[in-house]
């Protein structure tokens, strides 16, 4: 095994799988890769003698406190905010149309960091995202740039992935 660091990824090679069974779309960013773990204080610990608690000490062995020894703490992650330029492909806009139309298509999307080689390398898994909102493109005839669309997408939690989609 060498002792040499492994280089990070890249922020600016990546891709997205929308769950659709389509090729993924390019996005010129991604933002919304979080998780926040609520920490229960211990005045909400609840009554039950079922729970098992167990005392968290420091590094000396001095107590630090209680902490009930339930193996999973509640999560909440933001919105997944994905930017793309306008292109002819309709694909955001046709998920959101049918979402409002009451056609619940809550899908698996995929983001991967790309190697230096291209192929998908680390990832994260978004579980049941839907379109919760849609932004067109800002048009100014004086600034010439690239005209922009943004998804934003609800879901109920992030998982890391390897670039092979598995956990």
């Amino acid at each position: 095994m060498t002792d040499r660091p492994v280089d990070p990824y890249g922020r600016h090679r990546f891709d997205v799988d929308l769950g659709d069974d389509r090729p993924p779309l390019g996005f010129t960013e991604v933002s919304g890769l979080s998780v926040r773990v609520q920490a229960r204080p211990a005045d909400d610990a609840p009554e039950d003698d079922n729970v098992d608690w167990f005392d968290w000490g420091d590094r000396l062995g001095r107590a630090v406190g209680r902490v009930p020894s339930a193996p999973r703490r509640r999560t909440v992650s933001p919105t997944l905010t994905l930017r793309r330029g306008v292109t002819d492909d309709r694909r955001l806009w046709d998920w959101l149309q049918d979402w409002v139309a009451g056609i619940v298509d809550p899908r698996t999307v995929r983001v991967f960091l790309l190697d230096a080689a291209g192929e998908r390398a680390r990832g994260w898994r978004c579980v049941d995202a839907t379109p919760v909102r849609w932004d067109g493109p800002e048009l100014v005839a004086d600034r010439p740039a690239a005209a922009t669309e943004t998804l934003e997408l609800a879901h109920e939690g992030i998982e890391a992935i390897t670039g092979d989609g598995d956990e």
